[in-house]
């Protein structure tokens, strides 16, 4: 069996919040071998799971609803849209 790498399974390292505030996954994580299930392993951990309630409680809060709730989160998904277009 191989050594796994040094930042296998560190939730901050291997799935970090991008500059849009999601997570997403490192670009030194996409060649690996053992990316998958790195990325289970720091999902599954306590500390993944203490980061991902925090951000779904952040984004619950931000949540409005009714239709300006709606317009709110089509702002936010045009602007993403536009960032990711460039």
């Amino acid at each position: 069996m191989a050594a796994l790498p040094d930042c296998f399974g560190e939730i901050e390292r291997v799935f970090p919040v991008g500059p849009d505030g999601h997570r997403e996954v490192s670009p030194d994580c996409w060649p690996c071998g053992e990316r998958i299930e790195c990325l289970r392993q720091a999902v599954a951990s306590r500390q993944g799971k203490d980061a991902l309630v925090i951000e779904k409680a952040r984004r619950e809060e931000e949540s409005v609803g009714g239709a300006a709730g709606f317009f709110k989160r089509w702002s936010l998904l045009k602007a993403h849209n536009r960032r990711k277009e460039r």
